[in-house]
């Protein structure tokens, strides 16, 4: 009788100790930044470019599409389709950045945001 005790005291114990170690974690995105205020116009060659000079030149230097090089990359963004002036949902830059996407761990919040409000300006190569 004693023995059955123990036993089911053991088993009450290790159960306690094995539920308790399970821990729910939440992640949360990162909130972007707000967006520029109105009027505000999203400069290519001093916002933009910077974001490929930093994290796609790399890669994108000539070799492969895009090319992302200073003087070039406004031009091949076009000339391969990347971009759709005014609509950043329908742009494959922008798609790319997304998490979850192909270029995501080459970018942050704030250059994804920064994209998205250049294009949805019109894509200017201001």
């Amino acid at each position: 009788m004693q023995k059955i005790k123990l036993i089911n005291l053991l088993a009450v114990l290790l159960g306690i100790f094995l539920f308790g170690a399970c821990e729910y974690a939440t992640i949360q995105p990162d909130a972007p930044p707000p967006p520029p205020p109105p009027g505000d116009s999203t400069s290519f060659s001093l916002k933009v470019q910077p974001i490929f000079s930093k994290s796609c030149v790399m890669c994108h230097a000539g070799t492969q599409i895009p090319d992302l090089r200073t003087g070039k990359s406004y031009q091949s963004l076009f000339d391969n389709n990347m971009v759709v002036k005014f609509n950043s949902a329908e742009s494959v830059l922008y798609k790319k950045m997304l998490p979850g996407a192909s270029m995501n761990t080459y970018s942050n919040t704030t250059d994804i945001a920064t994209l998205k409000y250049w294009i949805d300006e019109g894509a200017k190569n201001n």
